[in-house]
């Protein structure tokens, strides 16, 4: 059962976009987004006599996403957790109100509960669908859908009227 190493690879190929898209909603600076995902890849290919190929992308998004809840630990713990205009998503010639815009989505999304806004992230940005998501995250498919729908309500109501869902 030891994990090949062309398998891990593809296993990147495939995911490393999906991964950096959610991770990036969940970190805000791409540094660390890149920086969960080489990490991730590093501990399963550590454990890679314990793991299944069949299992093995399940087991990427596990680890990058309670990667990613230890940095924005440690963030709090360091009292850097603000979205910092150097790290701003935007180009350098976006407009004001995009920055304002991607600020609000910020600030939305940190206030959501911590499993809503995993289930809302992965939804939209890794790919998966809501089977898999279940999988990723050990909860029911059902549990899937319906914080899906309270996250997206919880955003509508804190983004306002700027929001269209």
């Amino acid at each position: 059962m030891t994990l090949r190493q062309d398998a891990l690879y593809a296993s990147y190929q495939r995911m490393e976009r999906p991964l950096f898209n959610v991770l990036y909603r969940q970190l805000w600076q791409a540094e660390d987004c890149q920086d969960v995902i080489h990490d991730s890849y590093v501990r399963v290919w550590e454990r890679r006599d314990k793991v299944d190929e069949t299992t093995l992308d399940a087991l990427v998004w596990t680890t990058a996403l309670n990667l990613a809840k230890n940095r924005l630990r440690w963030r709090v713990l360091r009292r850097h957790d603000t979205l910092d205009e150097a790290s701003s998503p935007l180009a350098s010639d976006a407009k004001p109100q995009d920055f304002l815009a991607t600020r609000q989505l910020h600030e939305a999304l940190r206030k959501l509960p911590r499993a809503w806004q995993q289930v809302l992230l992965l939804s939209e940005f890794s790919g998966l669908r809501g089977t898999e998501i279940a999988s990723v995250l050990g909860i029911p498919a059902g549990t899937v859908a319906s914080r899906k729908h309270l996250a997206m309500e919880r955003l509508k109501t804190l983004m306002g009227a700027s929001f269209d869902a």
